[in-house]
């Protein structure tokens, strides 16, 4: 039973879709309310919220901004499906097995060969059932690797196309990346070859390296006489420009004499009125 965990590893652990055999027997009532289905899906207003870009696009299924992130997000779904499919085999095991010892009482009572051949297919059903739940946990397992490897491939500056045959190497449990390790070295090693090869046949013309002048100390610029002297140019002389003019500032207007006069009689006329007010008063 153990050999069938690794099932799933040999052959594309990536890119292989097909479904688990006798996978869709073991659907049940209930079980995308019961998260046995697939993973709880993302709420919008909290990816609204921390990714602002996809308020004014509303989705039912929000994705990660990042290219990485949205392929380990897909890689966490294809596990958390492979781990509910083996929750839900263990679940019918379990149901299978408690009827399965219901007919064993049954047969202690009244030993039937109709008992005894329904308690002979119950126990292949539950074989059956169990190899499943080992393949998708299997699954599971596999695709970790798989998200385990893209992390590290994240490092190189590979090609997409490069990147899945390496994450579709087989699964060893020896490293990570295992049999890819060796695929790679091998591509490595074809493709020295095929340079020195290419080399053999085709040699590259030697380009003569670019003649380095000897840059100059500042004292030896500074001995060196000059090859050109730059004319002074002669100052021009300013131009007298016409002297500003100053106007002679007149003398201030003398007061006429009438007015003079009456100035100086009105404070006596006021005098005057004041005093005859203070004797009418007495």
């Amino acid at each position: 039973m153990l050999d069938e965990v690794s099932v799933s590893w040999r052959d594309r652990p990536f890119s292989n879709k097909a479904p688990i055999q006798g996978a869709s027997s073991l659907d049940c009532d209930g079980m995308e309310r019961l998260g046995l289905l697939r993973m709880p899906p993302m709420e919008p207003l909290v990816a609204a919220h921390l990714q602002p870009r996809l308020a004014s696009t509303p989705s039912r299924n929000p994705m990660l901004p990042a290219k990485a992130d949205r392929f380990q997000s897909a890689m966490t779904e294809r596990a958390y499906k492979a781990a509910a499919l083996s929750a839900r085999a263990l679940n019918v095991s379990s149901l299978l097995t408690a009827y399965q010892a219901e007919l064993c009482e049954d047969m202690s009572s009244r030993p039937e060969p109709a008992v005894w051949d329904e308690i002979a297919a119950i126990t292949d059903i539950c074989l059956r059932v169990q190899r499943c739940a080992v393949q998708a946990m299997g699954k599971a397992l596999g695709m970790m690797v798989v998200q385990e490897r893209a992390r590290w491939l994240n490092l190189a500056d590979l090609p997409d196309r490069e990147k899945e045959d390496v994450l579709d190497m087989p699964i060893v449990p020896e490293g990570i990346f295992g049999s890819a390790l060796a695929s790679m070295q091998l591509r490595c090693e074809s493709k020295r070859k095929g340079d020195e090869a290419l080399q053999l046949c085709l040699p590259r013309r030697v380009q003569p390296p670019p003649s380095m002048v000897p840059r100059q100390a500042f004292t030896h610029a500074v001995s060196r006489p000059a090859r050109f002297k730059i004319p002074k140019q002669q100052r021009s002389q300013p131009v007298p420009g016409p002297q500003p003019r100053h106007e002679a500032r007149g003398s201030w207007p003398r007061k006429s004499p009438v007015l003079a006069a009456a100035a100086q009689a009105q404070p006596t006329q006021v005098f005057s009125h004041q005093a005859r007010k203070k004797k009418r008063a007495a």
